[in-house]
């Protein structure tokens, strides 16, 4: 198997996913600006998305949020929920803004954050939790996790038109 198809098909992008959160339990888990972490996975989903479309950046992000979910021990399912919004948001903007100009990546893990965002306050809120000083943090979040989306635009970029 070439890695063109690889990526292009659900293993590639699955393989990057798992990935993703390995960094981010390990290397990025010493890294953080105050308490945060870049959501590696989130640009994960965001560029499968915009390479293979928005099923296919769903079913990741519905797969790695449920891992992520799993992972934190707590409130099952509100990582899923968020990631499959951000890929099927994404694939939105991959239908729109074709051909892929340079701000895509960054306007999908912007869009891809803010419904992770919108899904955590509501959970959060039905949970009785506390979201004091969430924005803050949404605004450092986006800020160490979107020059990411730039790192691993190279192995997701297809420059042909989608279909």
């Amino acid at each position: 198997m070439t890695f063109r198809k690889a990526m292009d098909g659900f293993l590639g992008p699955a393989l990057f996913a798992l990935l993703a959160l390995l960094l981010r339990a390990t290397v990025f888990s010493r890294l953080t600006i105050d308490g945060v972490t870049p959501d590696l996975m989130l640009t994960v989903v965001v560029m499968t998305a915009l390479r293979q479309g928005a099923g296919r950046g769903a079913v990741i992000g519905v797969l790695g949020g449920l891992v992520e979910d799993l992972a934190t021990g707590r409130l099952i399912g509100m990582h899923a929920l968020g990631l499959m919004l951000a890929g099927i948001a994404a694939g939105f903007l991959r239908r729109r803004l074709y051909p892929d100009p340079w701000f895509v990546p960054l306007l999908g893990v912007l869009l891809g954050l803010t419904l992770q965002v919108i899904v955590t306050v509501l959970t959060f809120l039905v949970a009785h939790l506390n979201v004091q000083g969430l924005p803050l943090l949404v605004a450092i979040e986006y800020v160490y996790t979107a020059p990411f989306a730039y790192i691993i635009r190279p192995v997701f970029h297809r420059p042909e038109a989608p279909a």
